[in-house]
């Protein structure tokens, strides 16, 4: 069986065919078995999740919702029951088939942005001045979150065709820019600055692991910036934001309360903790402590150990996803694979920069940890597509195997150099 499932594996530097229709999508011949460490952290991101979702959310729940300590925990796993649902058809999918849906994916992810910008207020809800979710009766849908993913499936297979011709500006960084740029716009405009940051900074990463000439990213990087800082300034609310960054105990009791008592939780902890389910900062002196500063109760309530055991999980959860990527067995499975692995633990390290005041509050969630149905949802959803792409992975490593020729990576399909037989390097690809 062992042999005939190698048989089935794409023989190295051949194009894998699209699935032309749902029985050849679920056809599992020629599959391995799914990366059982990838597997394993998400569970366990997400049972901890569960346990520091209760922990930071039953004191409020309790106030709010006549006296139900488990409102929040409830909704949330209603919500981990989605993302399993889609989670367990994107690990039985096969991946390539959705790239024949990222087009209508993208229109139909655009058509939501929008909508969230025109619906009524009775259908798109507004919190905190922001216009991010669609309400329909007690379900709330967060559009961009949904984009995310579809935008990964969609930039991974446009920079898979572009080959060589990423390199020229009008094929590559031009008609990237726009696509980025018009997703970001929309997002922005809700507004929500921390998710448009997530999708520009990780579509900057993809962009450059599928080859695009060093000058371009540079140039990318150089526009970037000073237009973040030309949109942070064009709204005031951002600008204060900012100034409470770097100035924050002249806003210590206004924007930057925030900020400020996330950091004192996060310091009260010391090396131990001062126990689960103990934390006194939940207790009101941090708003939504169960969202996007729940890394501040696991630092209080677990101290530094527990910490260093999050960002542990997120660094694992990096190194198998880049694992797989490298080992994926065409160019969009590296890329699709690269892109989810960049967005999910992209977002939690700057949830945890945020909370150490590293950063500017973004609003980020932590993944599979804080509370969020949208995001959870897509979140593991998108863990299910690397799940399945880890099972066509290559066993070849030779095939893949990365070299460090020049500034990036070399894998195949890049125009990198093959070794012969004898470790010697073999002419460029294509020549």
């Amino acid at each position: 069986m062992a042999s005939e499932a190698k048989e089935q594996r794409q023989p190295s530097g051949t194009a894998w065919p699209v699935p032309g229709s749902w029985r050849e999508a679920l056809n599992t011949r020629g599959r391995g078995a799914p990366d059982h460490w990838l597997l394993a952290v998400i569970g366990v991101l997400t049972i901890f999740g569960l346990v520091m979702l209760y922990s930071a959310s039953f004191v409020e729940a309790t106030e709010r919702h006549n006296g139900n300590s488990t409102y929040l925990l409830g909704r949330q796993f209603l919500w981990l029951l989605v993302g399993l649902l889609g989670a367990a058809v994107a690990m039985r999918v096969d991946y390539r088939f959705w790239r024949r849906l990222s087009v209508p994916g993208m229109a139909i992810a655009v058509i939501l942005l929008l909508a969230v910008l025109a619906l009524p207020p009775s259908l798109a809800e507004a919190r905190g001045g922001a216009r991010r979710w669609i309400t329909i009766g007690q379900i709330s849908i967060q559009p961009s979150q949904l984009a995310l993913l579809v935008f990964l499936i969609y930039i991974a297979d446009w920079l898979s065709k572009r080959g060589q011709k990423l390199r020229q500006v009008a094929y590559g960084l031009l008609p990237f820019a726009v696509i980025t740029g018009l997703l970001g716009a929309l997002i922005l405009s809700e507004p929500d600055m921390g998710t448009c940051v997530v999708l520009v900074g990780v579509a900057l990463i993809v962009f450059l692991i599928a080859g695009a000439d060093l000058r371009q990213f540079a140039l990318a990087g150089v526009i970037s910036v000073p237009l973040g800082v030309a949109v942070a300034y064009a709204a005031s609310y951002r600008w204060q934001r900012v100034l409470a960054f770097l100035r924050p105990f002249e806003y210590r009791y206004s924007l930057a309360f925030h900020q400020i008592q996330a950091q004192i939780a996060l310091g009260t902890g010391g090396l131990f903790g001062v126990g689960l389910g103990q934390s006194r900062h939940k207790f009101f002196w941090i708003p939504s402590p169960y969202s996007d500063t729940i890394f501040a109760i696991i630092g209080e309530e677990l101290g530094l150990l527990g910490c260093l055991f999050v960002l542990g999980l997120y660094l694992w959860l990096a190194y198998r996803g880049y694992t797989i990527a490298v080992r994926a067995p065409d160019r969009y499975g590296m890329l699709l694979a690269a892109g989810v692995t960049t967005w999910v633990c992209f977002q939690a390290f700057v949830h945890m920069a945020v909370v150490a005041g590293v950063l500017p509050f973004t609003g980020l969630t932590l993944p599979l940890v804080s509370y969020g149905g949208s995001s959870l949802a897509s979140t593991l959803t998108a863990l299910g597509l690397l799940a399945n792409i880890s099972s066509y992975e290559k066993r070849d490593h030779e095939a893949v195997r990365v070299w460090w020729g020049d500034w990036r990576p070399r894998l195949p399909g890049l125009g990198g150099r093959r070794r012969t037989s004898n470790g010697a390097p073999g002419p460029l690809r294509g020549h």
